[in-house]
């Protein structure tokens, strides 16, 4: 009887460990990406306050689109660059870095000052706002159960960009 006993317990404590050693690895893989965007999300607001948005103005109403498209740039390190091949270089190793570690990810800029209205962050950008409204960077990606339609996990306010 004792033997069975301490089966049990052996048997019940294994168990427990098991799933709070999944659990865990679960919790460690979410950070690590909620890091990781956080990290890439905070570079380019970085970037597009330090002047990065100036070269890219005018090109679009989302200025995030064109690095969906982007080709291989000229290497910059390699020969030389004008503005507009400096900030294609920079944006396209950006998206490779990201798409690298936030497979699936998604990225969007735009003027939205309704972001901070909701409880739920959302894709859509309101399309008629005024000059003053900010710039917000928003940046997600599907979460382990790799659903399709998934929110913002990162809204970074990034202000008036010129």
């Amino acid at each position: 009887m004792e033997v069975m006993v301490s089966l049990v317990v052996i048997t019940t404590s294994t168990l427990a460990m098991a799933f709070i050693t999944s659990h865990a690895q679960v919790v460690i893989r979410a950070a690590v990406k909620e890091h990781t965007g956080r990290r890439y999300g905070v570079e380019m607001a970085a970037w597009l306050r330090a002047g990065g948005a100036q070269s890219l103005s005018g090109s679009s109403p989302n200025f995030l689109v064109r690095i969906q498209h982007l080709t291989t740039p000229i290497d910059c390190y390699q020969a030389s660059c004008t503005a507009s091949d400096a900030t294609d270089f920079y944006l396209w190793h950006w998206r490779r870095r990201f798409e690298s570690n936030l497979s699936d990810g998604r990225v969007v800029l735009c003027r939205d000052g309704k972001t901070w209205e909701s409880t739920v962050f959302q894709w859509s950008c309101p399309s008629l706002e005024d000059e003053s409204s900010p710039w917000v960077l928003k940046l997600g990606w599907p979460d382990r159960r790799g659903s399709v339609n998934f929110y913002p996990s990162i809204v970074l306010n990034v202000g008036i960009l010129p």
